[in-house]
Parts: C-alpha cells; structure tokens; sequence
C-alpha cells in the first residue's frame, strides 16, 4: 500500500468519525443522554476533537476514569488540569460528585468554552476557572480553600503530565485523589517518564495503572441502530495507542 492510499485511507476514516460524532450531537442539541453525567449540555466550541461529541453525548467516552470517579467520590473539589470544554469539569457537578470545579485550561478558546457550558448548565457560581497550570498550582488551590483530603485532581495534557507534575506539585497536593491520563508510550522516552513520575509521589500516596477496555454499548438504541463501522467510530476515542490512567490513592 502506497504512503499516499494510507494517508487517504486515514484521512477518510477521521472523516467519517467525526461526521457520525457530530450527526449524534446534533440529533440531542449537546445534551449527554445517559451515564454519571446525564443532563449535562456542551456546545462542543473547545479546541479539541469533534470526533469525541458522540461519544460524549451517548456517555460511553472514557467510561473507566467516569466509573473511577463514582467508585472514590463524591467529592467536595475536583481539579482539573486540561479543562478542554468542561465536560469533565463540568460534568462532575450535574453528576452530584463534586460540589465545586476548578478548571485549569491553558488556552483561551477552552477557558471560553468552559465558561459559555457553566452558565448554560446553571453551574457558574461552582466554576473557578484558571489558566495554565504550574507550580503556582499550590499556592492557587491554597487561597480558595481547597482541602486536599476531600478533592480529586483530573489531568489529561498530552504528554505535559511528566513536567507539570512536579515533586513540589505533588507535595502541595499531598492527600488528593489522583486521575493522571499517561501519554508517555507517544513520547521518546517512553516509558522512563511514568516510572519517573511514580517515583515523584508522596511516600504514602499508593498508585495503580487502569487501562481502557471495549466500549459497551448494549442497550443504547443509537448505537444499536448504526451500521458495525459507524458503531466502532462512535465508540472509538481515535487514540493512536491504548489509554492508560495513574490512580493516586491515600
């Protein structure tokens, strides 16, 4: 096969992806139908994949860290490094697992996006919304009164985990329930970044690896009704390798 069929052949099934993943946000105006997030509307504005919205409406994008955050909460504060559109942030608070968010969102556009779906969910006054996140992160959470011990810190910022997550960051969050989305197996130096990062914990923290399973979609009429490659694009999260977690304990 040809680099040129290839690149094609790629281009096409992302095309597709993303044409059944927006027909589906479409047909439901944003509004997620089913899971911990039930009832939680996103205007899909972020900066990030549209191809991730059906999956997203349908409540079966990245149900194991969903399912994590049911079994260790609720919570009183989840954090959030790598905002995107507040689905996440956002949808911890419809979902009554948390009471407050603060979602930390390194572009404008996100911050933006966050921002429009919390008013729009009625949740502004439960939003704080900060940019980049860094080794001010302390100090921050600090000032609005945030007690480790009763938060969660979500973080997926492709690949930025293994520098942002500092000793110093991992000091100041000392007792917070950690979801780290791992990127390393996309970077060169592999795997030694996670080992690095295990090794930066707290001494009592305990940690774990969740790895992704197939997506269930039994008993979801829209998925039932699609043909079985619209059915694997809308469950497909478009990841170029397995996704994998680090869950922090105390």
């Amino acid at each position: 096969m040809s680099k040129l069929m290839a690149a094609l052949e790629k281009a096409f099934t992302k095309l597709r992806r993303k044409s059944v993943s927006i027909a589906i946000f479409n047909k439901y105006d944003g509004v997620i139908q089913r899971g911990p997030f039930k009832g939680l509307k996103i205007n899909g504005n972020a900066n990030t994949s549209r191809g991730t919205l059906g999956g997203k409406i349908l409540g079966v994008y990245e149900p194991e860290v969903m399912q994590e955050i049911v079994d260790l909460g609720p919570f009183e504060d989840v954090v959030n490094f790598g905002a995107a559109d507040g689905y996440f942030s956002l949808g911890v608070l419809i979902g009554g697992l948390a009471k407050r968010s603060i979602a930390f969102e390194m572009t404008k556009k996100g911050r933006e996006a966050v921002k429009d779906n919390a008013v729009q969910n009625g949740v502004a006054e439960n939003v704080v919304i900060r940019g980049i996140a860094d080794d001010s992160v302390g100090p921050q959470l600090a000032e609005l009164h945030y007690k480790p011990e009763t938060g969660l810190l979500l973080c997926d910022i492709e690949g930025a985990e293994f520098s942002v997550l500092s000793k110093k960051v991992l000091n100041d969050l000392k007792g917070t329930t950690i979801i780290i989305e791992l990127h390393d197996r996309m970077m060169k130096e592999g795997l030694s970044l996670r080992e690095a990062l295990i090794a930066r914990l707290p001494k009592d923290a305990k940690h774990r690896i969740l790895t992704s399973k197939p997506t269930q979609w039994i008993d979801i009429p829209d998925i039932e009704a699609m043909s079985d490659n619209d059915r694997a694009l809308i469950c497909s999260e478009g990841r170029k390798v397995l996704g994998e977690w680090l869950i922090v304990t105390y």
